[in-house]
């Protein structure tokens, strides 16, 4: 996975991620904006590296090229991500909590109330560890922070269950009543 995410291009642009981060959709990696204007400087110094080939080398025009056309598709990336407007107050209707037991993590699933909010949250992924649950209270997203208290709900009970040797859910779905 370390390679994936090293040698990653990002081909397929950057979502907008919990808090303010960005996540390749194809290796997972997690980038704040400064992050994304160093991958943007590091397409821009391998141009400049280009430039200082063989002058009159057809294959070397070539390459700076589509060095250049890399830079721009990654600058265009980049002033997508940064012209995303934020809806700081966007509260769910909706938030499904499923237990993965394979995976021992709370996939949770966010629905909003038509129109949905641009950059919105739609799916967030836990461990399903305490002090994981407990490191979003400290997410800089409202969304994320109501998550966790879902989540660290939903746990509890489960574990409070399984204390007393009676079958736990594997999914919850908490309205905006309990949100």
């Amino acid at each position: 996975m370390a390679d994936l995410v090293e040698n990653c291009l990002h081909l397929e642009g950057l979502r907008v991620a919990a808090g303010s981060e960005y996540r390749c959709p194809v290796c997972e990696e997690s980038l704040d904006l400064e992050g994304v204007a160093r991958w943007v400087r590091d397409a821009e110094r391998s141009r400049d590296k280009a430039y200082s080939m063989v002058e009159g080398d057809g294959f070397g025009e070539i390459v700076r090229e589509e060095l250049q056309r890399e830079v721009y598709r990654r600058r265009r990336v980049m002033y997508e991500l940064e012209n995303v407007p934020r809806v700081v107050t966007a509260r769910p209707e909706m938030i499904l909590v499923i237990h993965d037991t394979g995976k021992a993590s709370y996939e949770c699933r966010i629905f909003y109330k038509e129109p949905r909010p641009a950059g919105g949250l739609e799916q967030v992924s836990v461990a399903a560890v305490q002090e994981t649950i407990l490191e979003l209270r400290s997410d800089p997203d409202p969304v994320v922070r109501l998550i966790s208290e879902k989540v660290e709900e939903f746990h509890a009970y489960r574990a409070k269950l399984s204390e007393v040797g009676e079958p736990a859910p594997e999914r919850r779905v908490f309205y905006a009543n309990e949100l």
